[in-house]
């Protein structure tokens, strides 16, 4: 018997509830610039030293692989 391919989900075309569920779930590991406006911190951003922004750009890249990591397990 011949494997299917594998065809993937269009997520731009959610079809029943149970995928949209799905990617909420999956959605609530990232931080989407559509629910967290990232530009309003701009100015906050600004006075923070150079030693102060890399430490937050290791902290969020860090919480984004750990948010990556979550998002593949919930897939699987």
């Amino acid at each position: 018997m011949a494997n299917k391919p594998y065809v993937a989900i269009n997520w731009n075309s959610i079809e029943d509830m149970l995928d949209k569920l799905t990617w909420e779930k999956l959605t609530e590991q990232f931080w989407l610039d559509t629910r967290i406006p990232l530009s309003n911190d701009l100015d906050d951003w600004r006075t923070l030293s150079k030693p102060e922004q890399d430490m937050l750009g290791k902290v969020f890249g860090g919480l984004t692989l750990l948010d990556t990591l979550q998002s593949q397990d919930g897939i699987a």
